[in-house]
Order: C-alpha cells, then structure tokens, then sequence
C-alpha cells in the first residue's frame, strides 16, 4: 500500500475498511451508513484491498449491493499493520489520526497505546500554530492586505487550538475496549473536564 501525492496516508483508511468488515460491515452502504466513510473513498478502497487479496467480493444481494469478506492474507495484515503507522507518528489529518488510534484498540486491544497517539496528534497541532510570522515589510498603504493577513493566521491559530482539544477529547473517550458498551461520550468527556 502507497502513499498518495500529497503525503496523506492511504494505508490508514485501508487497514481501517479491512477492520471494519473484519467486525460485519460489509458493503459499501453499510461503510457509508454505519462509520460515515464515503463511498467515494470508500470504493477505491475497496478495489485496492481486492485488487491485493486481503478482501474477496461475495455475490450482489438485495438492490445489488455486494458484501465484502476478509481473506486470510487480510487478517494478517490487520494483525500488525497498523504498527508502523503508530511508529511513523500522527500524520496531522484528525481523521487519519483517529483511524490508527481505533486500529490499534481494535487490532492491538491497547487503549494506553490509541491515547497516547490521539495525545501526540494534538501535541502537533498545537505546535504547528507556532509563533506568527511577520508579515513582511508592508507599508502603510496597504492595510486591507495587512489586515487580511493578520486575521486569517489569527483564525488558522485558533482552528489548530480547538481542533487539539478535540482529538484530546477523542483520546479521553476512547472505550477500554471495543467489545463492550461505550464508556461515554465525547460531550460527557468535555463535560467532566470542564468541571
């Protein structure tokens, strides 16, 4: 599995699809209805993981929708894959983040592990925000530019904030384990940090 070109991971979502219809879910709609992935990245997926025999397709069902098994060669890969993911660190992409983080619960059944990368996730968010940078040697002429400038680093610095504390929330809501019920919620996490 690649790499795209624009340095986004495809190894993550992959592994991820293959967890997912490890655990049932598998057809397109259910990846779409039940994990909100869309089936335009989910279908390239899809051919990728048959293509390289880790998935085999079943037979068209009820309104055509094909189901998706996981072969053997699959369940290996789904086994330890998703540890140089862990090893190579956050990508900076809260979604992909996520997807290792629930690949390494899931795959590796280590909680402290998936946190502790939702945590290095939100680290590296909060320090790509950084120190502004000057914004050159603009005169006074041209303040709409200045202006400009200045509120949109302003406004970058403050999603990377509140993105951080959100992929902190996500680490702190991570269940013990994915068998059972869930242990609350991401609201219920906010809720018990703020007070």
């Amino acid at each position: 599995m690649s790499e795209t070109r624009d340095k986004r991971r495809r190894t993550d979502l992959d592994l991820f699809v293959l967890a997912l219809i490890d655990s049932g879910v598998s057809t397109p709609y259910e990846l779409q209805k039940a994990a909100g992935l869309s089936q335009g990245a989910t279908n390239p997926t899809l051919q990728r993981l048959l293509d390289a025999g880790f998935l085999r397709q079943g037979k068209p069902g009820p309104r055509g929708r094909t189901d998706y098994r996981i072969t053997a060669t699959g369940k290996r890969l789904l086994k330890d894959g998703w540890l140089p993911l862990i090893e190579a660190g956050p990508s900076g992409d809260a979604d992909s983040d996520l997807r290792v983080a629930l690949l390494a619960l899931s795959a590796g059944r280590d909680r402290r592990q998936a946190a502790a990368f939702l945590h290095r996730s939100a680290d590296r968010k909060m320090e790509s925000i950084g120190v502004p940078e000057p914004i050159g040697d603009l005169n006074v002429s041209a303040p709409l530019a200045r202006w400009y400038s200045e509120l949109r680093s302003s406004a970058a610095r403050t999603l990377l904030a509140a993105e951080s504390s959100a992929v902190r929330a996500m680490a702190e809501a991570l269940p013990r384990n994915l068998t059972g019920k869930r242990r609350h919620s991401i609201h219920a996490a906010k809720k018990q940090k703020s007070s």
